[in-house]
């Protein structure tokens, strides 16, 4: 997710100071970036994408370059061992595009895949105590309650090094694994608008659309 914090994320858990980190509302990562570091005596490997909600690319267009990643990747055999999905606290309220955007993360990932995910929200210290459990608890028993249902994991994530480390650490010894959305492309052939990450983006796309068109007529009418 846009302005969650991930590359901050990965330069904690890395120790990394030459990452580009945005400091504003506007988004920083344009491309996929790899980042390599030693946890535990062991390679781990951070990827770093452009989260949905951009400031200059479009969801669309994100989704296409992850997938183009992805599916490279899929020819080289390279899986996963698990995704942390970002959410800044700081948030007063998941948006319909938010929701949305969830509805595509988890159709990427796949149902079977969401055991591998932890869910963590970030920017704890721009909230009061209260703010931010209010919110978690929404989160939680709200919008991420069908991830956590698929066995998807949550917990906090403050500003500390040891904080990222440990969060890394948690996905390590997972079973490598390839996304709903590698397989789709990679095994089955299927172009990115017919996998199920596609076709939801598609959709969201066609509503947009649709509303765009009753507000035009809307104006119009007014005229």
């Amino acid at each position: 997710m846009t302005g969650s914090g991930k590359t901050t994320f990965i330069a904690n858990a890395t120790g990394r100071t030459d990452l580009k980190i945005g400091h504003n509302l506007t988004s920083c990562t344009q491309e996929i970036q790899i980042i390599e570091t030693t946890l535990d005596g062991r390679t781990v490997r951070f990827v770093d994408t452009p989260g949905f909600s951009d400031t200059y690319l479009s969801d669309t267009e994100v989704l296409e370059m992850i997938a183009d990643y992805l599916s490279a990747g899929y020819s080289k055999e390279m899986r996963l061992s698990g995704i942390i999905y970002l959410h800044p606290i700081s948030d007063n309220r998941v948006t319909h595009h938010a929701t949305k955007n969830l509805d595509m993360f988890r159709k990427l990932t796949g149902e079977k895949n969401l055991k591998n995910v932890i869910l963590a929200t970030s920017m704890w210290d721009k909230v009061t105590p209260e703010e931010g459990l209010n919110r978690e608890l929404e989160l939680k028993n709200k919008f991420w309650s069908v991830f956590m249902a698929f066995g998807a994991q949550y917990c906090r994530q403050d500003t500390s090094a040891k904080s990222a480390k440990q969060i890394a650490s948690m996905l390590m010894d997972n079973e490598p694994f390839y996304l709903e959305l590698q397989e789709e492309m990679g095994k089955d052939n299927k172009a990115l608008k017919d996998t199920a990450a596609g076709r939801e983006i598609m959709s969201q796309l066609s509503l947009l659309k649709e509303q765009q068109q009753r507000e035009l007529t809307e104006m119009k009418e007014m005229l």
